[in-house]
């Protein structure tokens, strides 16, 4: 694979589907909670109509409680809204599971973990943004493992973190050790040539799950 071709989501999606993910993190950006407009619902309909592997909409934007119908009905099977998105965490996690989603709530690297406790009952994974959003071309932010385990002190059960964010071959292993257990791979599967192999060695090093 060369470059990311937006013309060729579909195909992406389906190559790194038959290399083995075990699934799709899509970025729903509204343009106005981060600079970038880009995927709605009608484009995680068209990915979940050709996948079999379940899709995760990141709803990076302002009232996530529309959006969260609109990516249930589109067949999403996860989906994550942004804890600076909303004075009602709680009640927008309720709504994501009588839509019958695995609810997942996001922060910013600049945001204090110290709030995420009281959501633990009401979802099933944590998305740590381990790099700013919509900042093209980033490393992982420092001290983002000490962050992922920090979350699991905060949350502590069963929740899943997830990691998002610059995710690499040099890191996944220490995110790992840290606590996390989902890891949204972007970059480091652009230009691979094989990514079979690399979606292996990813896992290996990782031992964990890679959407």
């Amino acid at each position: 694979m060369t470059t990311l071709d937006l013309g060729r989501l579909v195909e992406v999606s389906q190559a790194l589907q038959e290399a083995g993910v075990d699934g799709l993190h899509v970025d729903v950006s509204d343009g106005v909670f981060v600079p970038d407009l880009t995927f709605g619902y009608r484009v995680v309909r068209a990915l979940t109509d050709r996948l079999i592997i379940p899709v995760e909409a990141h709803l990076m934007v302002i009232n996530p409680e529309e959006q969260l119908r609109a990516v249930s009905e589109a067949g999403a099977s996860r989906a994550s809204f942004h804890f600076e998105s909303t004075a009602y965490p709680w009640r927008v996690a309720c709504l994501g599971q009588s839509l019958g989603l695995e609810v997942g709530v996001a922060f910013n690297p600049a945001t204090p973990l110290g709030s995420v406790g009281y959501l633990r009952e009401g979802i099933s994974f944590v998305d740590i943004l381990t790099s700013e959003p919509d900042s093209r071309g980033e490393r992982m932010l420092p001290r983002m493992a000490a962050r992922v385990t920090e979350a699991g002190i905060n949350l502590g059960g069963d929740v899943v973190i997830e990691v998002d964010g610059g995710v690499s071959m040099s890191n996944i292993e220490e995110l790992s050790a840290a606590g996390a257990s989902d890891f949204v791979v972007g970059r480091a599967l652009i230009d691979v040539e094989a990514l079979s192999t690399a979606v292996t060695a990813l896992r290996m090093r990782a031992s964990r799950d890679c959407h």
